[in-house]
């Protein structure tokens, strides 16, 4: 990983790049994250497909952790090390997780992108939070709280397949490192199109930006380089709707680079990307409701600078299996240190009553 892949590593680690803010987020399947004390881990039964894994999951520190090996073979993915980097790469729903001991302490990233995850070297054997699989690998699961049993299943996704793309591209005294999603596989080429057409032209649109910025601003050296670095996540790909993030990185060797992200929940059958409103089935009295919830918890955060009258016309979001993730950028109403304040909400608390997920908005599944 290169010097300034680990600066952001870090900083995301840190939780410096994330928000975490949360608005009635369903917690329901986090298995033992409720109240537990546990300190030392206790083991934690795993059962899938109606049988009992012989890997036994860990409860510790709140949460359920559950051993890549397990992970894999539940997801239904591949699970490869490279002796090189000394990572673990588990690749299940569209999504490629890596956990490397590069630096000693397993740091986690997919596709690039550095979720506020965090992985454990347990007993010799690494772990990852059961609500990483939940919401990265197509893994659901069901918790027995008398007997510590953690059934899990592996979730039904829609028929596309997600690939990274990378992007060749080379600026002098500049490191590089390109990778934006492409979709495939849906039955309405059109669609398909048109889905990919948003993502290239993003980041096509972003490499020029970065280009003329470091033409214009000049000063760049082997020893100190400037930096872009494009990655996303797929957050969610079920009911017809495929929901990412995407990121991007930039730095010309100022105090601190800069991270922009991006939400986007696409309809497969029409290639469609839809709004925080289409999420909302157009309820305008849930957005006022959604608008003056996040005003509340923003204000309150001891970051919190100025400027918020309400959710903006275009508001970033992305969505989860869980719900929708309203999120703001850097700077936009937080100290930078406050990183991308987030707030959750339950599909079960902003849809009408008894409505599924974008029952409104998608027919292919």
């Amino acid at each position: 990983m290169k010097t300034w892949k680990k600066w952001t590593s870090a900083l995301l680690a840190a939780g410096v790049i994330m928000g975490g803010s949360t608005a009635g987020m369903d917690q329901s399947v986090q298995a033992a994250s409720v109240s537990s004390k546990v300190t030392a881990p206790a083991e934690v039964t795993l059962k899938a497909g109606g049988k009992t894994l012989t890997q036994k999951g860990l409860l510790q520190g709140g949460s359920t952790w559950v051993s890549l090996t397990a992970v894999k073979d539940v997801a239904g993915g591949t699970l490869k090390y490279d002796a090189k980097t000394k990572s673990y790469t588990v690749t299940a729903a569209s999504n490629a997780m890596t956990v490397s001991l590069m630096d000693g302490q397993p740091n986690v990233y997919i596709n690039g992108f550095y979720p506020q995850v965090e992985a454990k070297l347990i007993q010799g054997r690494l772990y990852i939070p059961f609500s990483a699989m939940r919401d990265y690998l197509g893994v659901q699961g069901s918790w027995d709280a008398k007997t510590k049993t953690l059934t899990l299943s592996k979730v039904k996704q829609n028929n596309v397949q997600v690939k990274s793309t990378k992007a060749n591209v080379t600026v002098k005294n500049a490191e590089v490192d390109v990778q934006y999603p492409q979709v495939s596989g849906l039955a309405s080429k059109e669609a398909e199109a048109a889905i990919n057409k948003v993502l290239k032209d993003e980041v096509d649109t972003a490499v020029a930006a970065f280009k003329k910025q470091t033409s214009e601003f000049g000063g760049a050296t082997a020893k100190r380089p400037y930096a872009f670095e494009a990655s996303y996540v797929v957050t969610y790909n079920e009911n017809g709707v495929l929901g990412l993030i995407t990121q991007r990185y930039e730095d010309y060797a100022g105090a601190h680079g800069m991270t922009y992200r991006t939400g986007h929940t696409f309809a497969l059958d029409t290639g469609k990307e839809l709004t925080l409103d289409d999420v909302l089935a157009n309820s305008k009295s849930m957005r006022e409701t959604i608008s003056k919830k996040v005003g509340e918890q923003l204000k309150a955060n001891t970051g919190y600078l100025s400027g918020y009258k309400g959710l903006n016309k275009d508001q970033d979001f992305y969505v989860t299996r869980a719900g929708a993730v309203v999120f703001f950028q850097l700077y936009e109403y937080t100290a930078y240190a406050e990183g991308f304040p987030e707030f959750k909400f339950a599909y079960k608390d902003i849809l009408p009553k008894g409505s599924a997920p974008f029952s409104n908005v998608a027919s292919e599944k």
